[in-house]
């Protein structure tokens, strides 16, 4: 049986490393959030300096040392709902929300134009939408059709990947199908936000 949705989902802090010195995700959650808290960070200059940092160090670092900056230096969201702990098991509450993730893209000006058709999609209604941190990604979070509310969360994740593999053409990253997916929260003064929605 389905948890019942409701509009918020957990946010945690930056990384840290272990005890072995390697930079791992945070898994336990520092708050409760909802879709315009997280679109207020977003805009706001809080992610700005390392969302600049990174997109400098692509051009010169290792993808270790990506990953690395990105887990250390970004909060993340988990979309998908509210969690206790960052794994499956410990989920609180679904929130109605899941994220989409295209990455890999050519440029800045590529992601801008696909984030631009799907805010438009006519049958998906986007929450929120907004440039991954490399700034060659869309993040896509969406409000889930509720034709697919009764869905589990992988087979609402596989309609999901139809939809935009068919109107779009594009593959979304398969990653996106775990519940507990972290989604970093980068600096992106363009972020879209559904207004018409009641967060």
């Amino acid at each position: 049986m389905q948890k019942e949705m409701i509009s918020t989902f957990s946010v945690f802090p930056q990384g840290y490393r272990n005890h072995k010195g390697e930079a791992v995700l945070a898994t336990r959650p520092e708050h409760v959030q909802t879709i315009k808290d997280v679109y207020d960070y977003i805009i706001s200059d809080r992610a700005r300096w390392a969302t600049e940092e990174l997109r400098h160090m692509v051009y010169k670092a290792t993808r270790d040392e990506i990953s690395d900056f990105k887990k250390l230096n970004f909060r993340v969201a988990t979309f998908a709902g509210v969690f206790n702990y960052r794994n499956a098991k410990s989920i609180v509450s679904r929130s109605g929300y899941l994220v989409v993730d295209i990455d890999d893209l050519n440029s800045t000006e590529e992601a801008r134009n696909i984030q631009q058709q799907l805010i438009n999609d006519s049958f998906i209604k986007t929450a929120l939408c907004f440039l991954s941190p490399k700034g060659r990604g869309v993040k896509w979070v969406i409000c889930l059709p509720h034709i697919w509310r009764n869905l589990t969360f992988k087979e609402q994740f596989e309609e999901v990947q139809k939809h935009v593999a068919f109107h779009y053409g594009i593959a979304i990253d398969k990653s996106g199908s775990d519940v507990c997916r972290a989604c970093f929260l980068p600096h992106d003064e363009e972020c879209y936000i559904n207004t018409e929605l009641n967060h």
